[in-house]
């Protein structure tokens, strides 16, 4: 990609439009953040609501890539799939700790059960004295989300989740997201599932591209970075060599990339 990569790097900062229009297809392979980065944030993340446009999209991208396309999210397998069902792509749930192969074959950490209901009931235990707090309870982790809470003391809630990871004894570790902390396996991040799907068909051999919207997605960023590919950051919340303001932006670039006009 050499110098047209870093033209098309400048390019995209300063304007937020695409790169050559054939720039994504069969050689590429793409990685997406789904909330903050395909969708934009609600209240609650089980107020989201998938539009058949992003369905499309996200096909168009699965057919012109063939096959070589990947969600990468916080969510879990199962959360995304019913959302964006009839769509089944590959997936990386929960950061990471579980992944649905090109094939349907699935792999998740294991983290001991006694270690995940103790979390859990500490958890809601320590958050008691709160309002305003929804706990995304996502089986091997767990999302802390304060946006629509009053009167709320970051740093003590910060605190006691942080309390919760060392309890774990080094399994959990906290995360800070977008207006919410996540207790995620210390394991598995975006990172690790990207470089593991690059190194299976039909992605391996590819030029990834990983567009993400938050501190969550750094080791993505990375992982991209270091297999020379493209990295693209979403809003104001983390960097990257490219970026594009939010998710209608992202929408709109891929589209373009893939020559689908407005």
């Amino acid at each position: 990609m050499g110098e047209s990569a870093s033209i098309e790097a400048e390019h995209v900062v300063r304007r937020g439009i695409s790169p050559p229009l054939n720039r994504i297809a069969d050689h590429c392979a793409v990685f997406l953040d789904f909330d903050g980065t395909l969708m934009n944030f609600e209240r609650r993340p089980d107020e989201v609501s998938v539009d058949g446009c992003l369905l499309y999209l996200l096909d168009d991208l699965y057919v012109a890539t063939a096959g070589a396309t990947a969600l990468i999210s916080g969510r879990s397998i199962e959360d995304l799939d019913s959302m964006l069902a009839p769509l089944h792509l590959p997936i990386a749930g929960i950061h990471g700790a579980q992944r649905r192969r090109a094939d349907g074959s699935i792999e998740k950490c294991t983290i001991p059960a006694t270690v995940v209901w103790q979390t859990r009931m500490s958890l809601r235990m320590r958050l008691r004295r709160y309002e305003g707090l929804f706990v995304e309870d996502k089986g091997s982790a767990f999302a802390v989300h304060y946006r629509g809470a009053v009167s709320l003391s970051l740093p003590r809630l910060r605190a006691d989740i942080e309390e919760l990871a060392a309890a774990s004894r080094g399994i959990f570790e906290v995360m800070e997201g977008a207006e919410v902390f996540e207790l995620r396996p210390r394991s598995c991040d975006k990172g690790n599932a990207l470089e593991s799907f690059m190194r299976e068909a039909p992605f391996e051999g590819r030029f990834p591209i990983f567009i993400g919207d938050d501190q969550t997605d750094r080791a993505g960023f990375e992982a991209v970075s270091r297999a020379n590919g493209m990295a693209i950051a979403v809003g104001p919340r983390v960097s990257a060599p490219w970026w594009l303001a939010d998710p209608a932006a992202v929408r709109a670039w891929l589209r373009a990339c893939l020559g689908l006009g407005s």
